[in-house]
């Protein structure tokens, strides 16, 4: 038995999610308003026998103890694995060197990053030379109680504050690498932040990895960051998310804003569902702390140029790394299409020329409350822009606006929500909108081209023997690991898994296979399709996919597009088996909901039984297209 698999025979799922949730049994099962989304009427689902959860409701998925954890607690597999080994009792394997040595590095390096912290607040709370940093605070309308929560601190203005308090203790090597002092072109040592209002910058998890400086003179530049560290890349770091985590999971909404004020001041007034971008645009490691948190996202940065850049390029990066889900659609024929749609909806709040977050909030809460719950859709954003920018009277103007709204709308996945748009187009340039419908085709269709970029195919590894006719049909386990495997082995299949086969990562059972067809397809998203290197993976992670690996190569070489075709088909039936098992235990809710008399709950079941079961046979068919597409690619070879 595997580490992983003695740390989930170890957990009781029930005794684990009741530490979060209150849990009340139901029949066989136990239920529970679901923890990562707002809801009045329980739609949480805890199954013991399967040791399985399910949120019925808007959240629309579920997993198991590793799964709950990683996004009840925003930690990757990883991490997850630790903190249920310490939980469960399990000594986890011996690390290697190297990684024993890193992690000794970072717990330094956040032991340091605290013990700074603490000596700027200090200085800033106590200290006669903090006076200066004080009085700004206070004139920004931030309270002594929220500098505490902040832990705001004060760099003086000295060459050695930090580094005389600090270096006797953990010397310089290690002050350097920490980002806290600077080395001199002469080999001597000063402190990197002088004269600045400190903002300590915490992970998720709470912990000091670095820090933010703003002058309080004319110095420049006007805010300093800390340099990047092992802990430490202002890329992937969002300021204020260690307290911003439980008002975002639960509302579902985040709101991002640019600066340390603009998430500290509305903190203090009891908006807590901010994080502030470290002056760079969104990234698509924002989004990796984000995804598993939000349904709304929405940019709250400054109307000026540099702000409406930063929008534009945050938009793009959210739609293309957030999460998606793939949804039934009725076409005009009466059959059932699938579509893949983002799992989160982005907006933009249009914040009044000269104010930022925090002194909106400072003056008027109600006014900034009304500005998120107005916040635009991206269409919207988009259209505003552009019909503020051209001249809709003239030929050229019209012709410009068309040419630059359409790809918005485009990439609008609600057919309704698509024709909309398109309609509102025509109405403001004046035409029909059944001639500007072939240009809309020619976008969705160039759109739909961009979106799945070539392979590049690595050198061709072994693939699995097919198996035999009389054989046994593979298991859950072996489907997984085959479509993690191939996935590894051909990086460019993502794209299949995900556009072919509408392949969720909630579909994966075991903890291990989701949590490495997340790390491919985010791999695949950062890097392409040249390779997918395993050393990137965290230990546990690595050695499982490894393995996989070793036993893909015990079997006869395949082309890429049998690849694909075998990728595909396992993907098509792994979802089979999930729907299977989810009506399963839709069938034993329904039962428990009868015996009990519930009327309202047999409705909602009856309902949700009815389209797994829709779904169920789309499914069906789509195999049964797979299989005709191989046989006469066979045929033509």
């Amino acid at each position: 038995m595997s580490t992983v698999d003695d740390v989930r025979e170890r957990t009781d799922i029930v005794d684990l999610i009741g530490s979060y949730v209150q849990l009340q049994r139901a029949g066989r099962n136990y239920k529970g308003l679901c923890p990562f989304h707002t809801e009045k009427t329980p739609s949480f689902i805890v199954f013991p026998e399967s040791q399985r959860w399910h949120c019925f409701g808007a959240c629309s998925t579920g997993g198991d103890v590793f799964s709950f954890i990683m996004r009840r607690e925003n930690m990757d597999f990883g991490e997850a694995l630790r903190l249920l080994a310490e939980r469960a009792g399990v000594e986890l394997e011996p690390l290697s060197v190297g990684a024993i040595e890193g992690r000794e590095e970072r717990d330094r390096l956040r032991e340091i990053n605290a013990a700074a912290a603490q000596h700027y607040h200090r200085l800033l709370m106590e200290s006669r030379a903090g006076e200066a940093a004080r009085q700004y605070l206070a004139r920004r309308g931030v309270t002594q109680e929220t500098m505490v929560t902040f832990q705001l601190g004060y760099a003086p203005d000295e060459w050695r504050s930090a580094e005389g308090h600090l270096a006797p203790i953990y010397g310089h090597e290690d002050l350097l690498t920490a980002g806290i002092i600077s080395q001199s072109d002469r080999g001597g040592h000063y402190d990197r932040f002088r004269n600045r209002l400190m903002f300590p910058i915490r992970d998720s998890q709470g912990h000091v990895i670095g820090f933010g400086g703003r002058v309080l003179d004319d110095s420049v530049p006007k805010y300093l960051n800390s340099p990047d560290t092992p802990l430490f890349d202002k890329g992937s770091v969002l300021y204020g998310i260690d307290l911003a985590r439980e008002a975002i999971r639960e509302s579902g909404t985040v709101v991002v804003v640019e600066g340390y004020m603009d998430v500290v001041v509305p903190y203090q007034f009891g908006v807590r569902n901010l994080v502030a971008c470290l002056g760079t645009a969104l990234t698509e490691s924002h989004i990796q702390l984000l995804r598993r948190m939000v349904r709304v996202l929405i940019l709250a940065l400054d109307p000026d140029a540099a702000g409406i850049r930063a929008t534009e390029r945050g938009i793009e990066t959210a739609q293309h790394a957030l999460d998606r889900k793939t949804v039934p659609v009725l076409t005009p024929s009466g059959a059932v299409r699938y579509e893949s749609r983002l799992d989160a909806e982005v907006r933009v709040l249009a914040l009044p020329d000269g104010l930022d977050p925090d002194e909106l909030v400072l003056q008027d809460r109600e006014r900034w409350d009304q500005l998120v719950a107005e916040a635009q859709p991206v269409a919207e954003y988009f259209f505003r822009r552009v019909l503020a920018e051209e001249e809709v009277e003239t030929a050229k103007g019209k012709a410009n606006v068309v040419e630059r709204l359409m790809p918005v709308i485009a990439a609008i996945e609600n057919p309704a929500e698509r024709q909309h748009y398109l309609q509102l187009l025509a109405r403001r340039v004046r035409v029909d909108d059944v001639q500007l419908q072939p240009a809309l085709d020619r976008a969705r269709r160039g759109a739909a081209g961009g979106s799945r970029p070539a392979i590049r195919r690595p050198a061709p590894p072994p693939a699995p023997a097919p198996a035999a006719g009389g054989a046994e049909r593979p298991t859950v386990l072996d489907l997984e690991g085959r479509v993690v495997a191939l996935l590894y082995a051909y990086p460019g299949l993502v794209v299949d898994a995900r556009d072919v086969a509408r392949l969720r990562p909630d579909v994966f059972r075991h903890a291990t296979n989701r949590a490495a067809y997340d790390a491919i397809c985010a791999l695949y998203e950062r890097e392409g399709a040249s390779h997918a290197p395993t050393g990137s993976l965290d230990t546990a992670l690595r050695g499982h996919v490894e393995s996989l690996l070793h036993a893909l190569e015990e079997g006869p070489s395949l082309s890429l597009d049998t690849a694909r075709e075998d990728l595909v088909k396992s993907a098509i039936r792994l979802r089979q088996v999930q729907l299977s098992e989810f009506l399963r235990e839709l069938r034993f809710l329904l039962q428990d909901a009868q015996e009990q008399g519930d009327a309202e709950q047999v409705r909602q079941l009856n309902v949700l039984i009815d389209r797994c079961t829709k779904e169920h046979l789309e499914i069906h068919r789509q195999s049964y297209a797979v299989t005709l597409l191989g046989r006469s690619r066979k045929g033509s070879d």
